[in-house]
């Protein structure tokens, strides 16, 4: 799983970077733009970014305040651990069924780019499920133990 989305993660990354290379060139140079490029560039950060969720969840790299971790004592930690990993799965899980609401209402209108008229459900249904995996991931992790970013003293 980690293999599969560290890819996806990176194709759609480079195909950012090459669009947006070759709108910049196009721009300035033959005063041609990608038509829809914005648009384009702009699925495409939505993409990078709930597809890059699970996997930052499953290596625990989100952004943590450690300030106290050599101070605090190992039951202290776990529970601080548990408690936050069962909540921000509680919250993945919400966000998760509200954006697959959200994309069956966008396949249910109908809802398109302005310019390209891509369809934008697919989209909307990828970032449900990589919400939810962030979610499930988060589950499991609650019942680790804990790592100590700062080594107590």
């Amino acid at each position: 799983m980690q293999a599969v989305l560290g890819v996806l993660v990176a194709a759609v990354l480079f195909a950012m970077m090459a669009l947006t290379c070759v709108d910049v060139v196009g721009r300035y140079l033959l005063t041609r733009p990608v038509p829809g490029a914005l648009e384009i560039i702009e699925i495409l950060v939505a993409a990078t970014v709930f597809l890059a969720l699970p996997l930052v969840t499953l290596r625990e790299e989100h952004v943590t305040a450690d300030v106290f971790d050599a101070l605090t004592p190992d039951w202290v930690l776990r529970i601080q651990h548990t408690v936050a990993c069962l909540l921000s799965a509680g919250v993945c899980l919400v966000l998760a069924w509200r954006l697959a609401l959200r994309a069956l209402r966008m396949l249910d209108y109908g809802d398109t780019t302005a310019v390209l008229k891509i369809t934008l459900y697919p989209l909307a249904f990828t970032m449900s499920a990589m919400m939810a995996l962030a979610g499930a991931i988060l589950l499991v992790l609650a019942f680790r133990p804990p790592v100590r970013r700062l080594p107590r003293n």
